[in-house]
């Protein structure tokens, strides 16, 4: 089992706590994970990285600023988070292709990475993945930004309905078929969108609600198929 190696990231005022997960094949280490909100952080997804690594996928992880085991010094928002993300994508290997994988709030973030076309990124996968209004993209964490979620139906003028038509790599989207935190639509609205994509794929998981790490512990199977899943969306194939 690939063990993690710990480091850190400087990302404007902020340092983050991050690890890589070599694949143990020569690959090299070409993917970075980026946790969801709430109590998200990247050892939570670490059983999943240490699956992808046993098949030739190396990985980078962070904990945003304020969650795991990276301080926060100013106020999170999302922007800041896409920032943070944008640090981290320097720390992937030089020539090892190049994926994301977005989980819930990152969902967004992961798209706005892949659809730079400076990234390089040739794989996208979101789980559970979100969308938002552009209006609460920018707004600090709080009341403000909680009103926007809130309102009904925001999430359909998010920019990353736009900027998805520029990527051309291979996206995957797992949606929880169970899920009562993300509207089923934004994943259906980005598989309509991806238009230059070389592939489209939307996954749904039978029995299986947003908390997709809860289920890899305690869903019999579950492990398995979403390992399945990650490996068809940013494996080497």
């Amino acid at each position: 089992m690939s063990a993690p190696q710990r480091f850190d990231i400087e990302a404007g005022p902020e340092t983050l706590a991050a690890d890589r997960i070599e694949a143990g094949h020569g690959e090299g280490v070409g993917c970075l994970l980026l946790h969801g909100a709430g109590n998200g952080h990247r050892a939570r997804w670490l059983p999943l990285r240490q699956a992808l690594a046993a098949h030739g996928v190396g990985s980078i992880a962070i904990d945003f600023s304020g969650h795991g085991d990276s301080p926060a010094r100013t106020p999170g928002s999302l922007a800041k988070r896409l920032r943070e993300a944008r640090a981290a994508l320097a720390h992937l290997d030089r020539g090892a292709p190049r994926a994301v994988i977005g989980i819930s709030m990152s969902g967004e973030i992961a798209v706005r990475l892949a659809a730079d076309a400076d990234n390089r990124i040739e794989r996208l996968l979101t789980l559970v993945g979100a969308a938002y209004h552009p209006d609460a993209f920018e707004l600090p964490f709080g009341p403000a930004f909680t009103a926007v979620l809130r309102t009904p139906g925001s999430w359909q003028a998010s920019h990353a309905f736009e900027q998805i038509a520029r990527f051309r790599g291979r996206l995957t989207l797992v949606r929880g078929a169970d899920d009562t935190v993300i509207p089923p639509g934004v994943a259906r609205t980005l598989a309509a969108r991806a238009g230059r994509a070389a592939r489209v794929e939307v996954v749904d998981l039978p029995g299986t609600g947003h908390q997709l790490s809860e289920a890899w512990r305690t869903q019999p199977g579950f492990a398995a198929t979403l390992t399945r899943i990650a490996l068809r969306a940013v494996g080497p194939s």
